[in-house]
């Protein structure tokens, strides 16, 4: 599905998405994990890390854009056709785009201070996380001013509707200042403090463009405008009123649905929305509050199949910001932080099974006071796959849609979107029979009269067209047809021809790391959860005629090393996976006859005395026609030779 600008039917479809995403509430589990016990700068690179690099929602486009995604953002809870301004307060319909009683879109970082609306390469222009619904004569009025208290003798007042509050401006340009009212000044605080940690200067890293450096300065003769070009380094203030701003209006219901929001389309958060308390631990937050929040209570840690399910007793104090999880694997310590979330629950995962955790949890609030420790609980989880239990069995048949191109820009979607598909299983799947759908009307089932087979650890390119000319590049396997990779949100489902789902991915643009010209690939081919968005990263080779993708290698993946050849069946020197009477007529003819050397002499070698001999002819016929004697390991499945010996396979 394309979303187009078509007014409240665009918000009627967009909903259930909304809902969807509103309910999140809270960042995805180890989403912050790299910048968990750091502090300062340190803390403001690993944020920058994490957030960098996101998928850019076009600034005005036929396709889904910032008006698209600020009606759901900005959306009224009492009018779903209408959204809220950020400075005048109004409900004004989601239609009433550039006209006077409507909105607009506000910069809440000026773009005259520091980058420029530079088309497909305007990330800090159409960046959501700064992009508010504005009334237009408030917008205008705003200008590029920045914010600050407004101590001047002749303020000018803009009401916030349905309120007592005004918001308050003076002079002019980076001289002048614009005072928020009340209920917003945390909000644009957390979007400027958002813009400073995103934007590092160098380049986006999926498609090369510029990015200024944007940081947050209390010197107003840094602040200098320039509409012409992106500055290598450019400010925006007022950065002590700022903090001031974040202390004074905690983080609201509204701004953590709006995060969930835009996280959905671009594919990145504001951190400190997530975790206020972050602000202060990076800045010099003015002290208002030097009182910690009280120690957690009630720590519970319960094991489980490769983890441990930690449950305590919530904090109630109104201003808790989060907690953080410690762990370690001495009862005394020392504990290492391990996660930070605003949850009373936490579900460590990353364990090794038969080994025992201990766990502690402290309390931050929004100013950064932390709390002690709370008590000590442990748990021991079980061994299970993925965390010292064997690995899981792929089975004979299993493969995984391992690359998707829904939006190809060498080339047009109708000739250049594809797919493709790894054989992780052992045995040869003959493909042609097999359905490719999605979850709505989109079907193909795959026709090939002379088979469509891909072998173990193998690649298989399925593509809209079969012509390299004007599809980009692509050398596919099979033309499919019926079926429509959107740029948005969809599915890609494969079923046998008994209608058993073997494989899907149910991707968005704003979880899966693709973009125009930009496929998204798997980066563990072998990964228990394949459809996992977190293990899914942006193709880094150039294929064709210039878009990034590897249709029919591994991309950025370690492709899984074949079957070791020293795995063997005993007794099957012949090595056609069956103990049968050619084994002993094989192994006598090595012996007294032509056959100059066996495949695998250690599977000749069936009693396992470490040599091959008449006595191994003997033995299986013992074996075949008496079974009097039983042959060694490895005997139920190939596998390595327990017992040294000279031979080999």
């Amino acid at each position: 599905m394309i979303l187009k600008n078509s007014g409240v039917i665009l918000l009627i479809m967009l909903a259930p998405l909304c809902w969807g995403l509103q309910a999140q509430a809270d960042p995805p589990p180890g989403y912050y994990s790299s910048a968990s016990g750091l502090t300062g700068e340190s803390l403001r690179v690993a944020l920058h890390q994490i957030i960098d690099d996101h998928q850019r929602i076009p600034y005005t486009s036929s396709a889904t854009d910032t008006w698209d995604v600020l009606g759901i953002s900005e959306e009224d809870p009492s009018n779903p056709s209408n959204l809220i301004t950020v400075y005048r307060n109004t409900s004004v319909p989601w239609s009433a785009q550039n006209t006077t009683n409507g909105w607009n879109r506000e910069h809440t970082w000026p773009s005259s201070f520091g980058y420029t609306n530079d088309n497909g390469c305007n990330y800090p222009y159409s960046d959501l996380h700064q992009l508010r619904a504005a009334s237009p004569s408030y917008n205008s009025a705003r200008g590029n001013r920045p914010y600050d208290w407004c101590v001047s003798a002749n303020c000018e007042s803009f009401p916030a509707s349905g309120t007592a509050f005004s918001n308050l401006s003076s002079g002019f340009g980076s001289t002048g200042s614009w005072e928020a009212w009340v209920d917003r000044r945390g909000d644009v605080a957390r979007n400027i403090l958002y813009m400073d940690t995103r934007y590092e200067g160098g380049n986006h890293s999926p498609t090369g463009c510029a990015e200024p450096d944007l940081r947050v300065t209390n010197n107003r003769n840094l602040i200098v405008s320039n509409t012409n070009q992106n500055q290598s380094v450019a400010y925006m203030g007022i950065l002590s009123v700022l903090l001031e701003w974040h202390l004074e209006d905690p983080v609201s219901l509204q701004e953590q649905n709006r995060n969930d929001v835009i996280f959905g389309f671009q594919g990145n958060r504001n951190p400190f929305i997530d975790h206020p308390e972050f602000v202060c631990q990076i800045w010099s937050c003015p002290v208002t509050d030097t009182i910690p929040p009280a120690v957690p209570l009630g720590l519970v840690a319960v094991a489980g199949d490769c983890q441990s399910v930690l449950n305590w007793s919530d904090n109630t104090e109104s201003d808790f910001s989060s907690y953080t999880i410690y762990r370690s694997l001495a009862p005394a310590g020392p504990f290492g932080a391990l996660a930070t979330t605003a949850l009373s629950a936490f579900t460590d995962t990353v364990v090794d099974g038969g080994t025992t955790y201990y766990y502690q949890v402290t309390a931050t609030d929004f100013s950064g006071n932390q709390s002690a420790a709370g008590t000590s609980a442990s748990a021991t989880p079980t061994v299970g796959t993925g965390c010292g239990g064997p690995p899981p069995d792929p089975g004979s048949i299993n493969l995984v849609i391992s690359e998707l191109m829904p939006n190809p820009q060498a080339s047009s979607d109708a000739t250049g979107e594809g797919f493709e598909i790894f054989n992780r299983g052992s045995a040869s799947v003959d493909l042609s029979g097999w359905t490719v759908k999605d979850n709505d009307s989109d079907l193909h089932v795959i026709n090939s009269p002379g088979g469509l087979v891909i072998a173990p650890l193998q690649f298989l390119v399925l593509a809209r067209s079969g012509d390299f000319t004007v599809n980009g590049g692509i050398i596919p396997d099979y033309v499919y047809g019926s079926l429509i990779l959107a740029n948005s949100v969809d599915e890609v489902v494969l079923l046998d021809p008994q209608g058993v789902e073997h494989t899907r991915v149910n991707y968005t643009s704003g979880t899966f790391p693709f973009a125009a010209g930009l496929s998204c690939e798997i980066s563990d081919l072998l990964s228990v959860n394949p459809g996992d968005p977190t293990v899914w990263v942006a193709a880094q080779q150039v294929f064709g005629t210039g878009d990034l993708g590897s249709p029919g290698n591994e991309g950025s993946a370690t492709l899984p090393p074949p079957p070791s050849t020293n795995d063997f069946l005993r007794g099957d020197p012949n090595q056609d996976g069956t103990v049968d009477i050619s084994d002993p007529i094989l192994t006598l003819d090595f012996l007294f006859g032509s056959t100059s050397a066996l495949p695998c002499p250690d599977a000749g070698d069936s009693n396992d005395d470490g040599g091959v001999d008449i006595s191994d002819a003997i033995f299986l016929l013992q074996y075949l026609f008496e079974g009097s004697v039983t042959i060694p390991e490895p005997t139920s499945a190939p596998g390595p030779d327990p017992t040294a010996d000279g031979l080999g396979c």
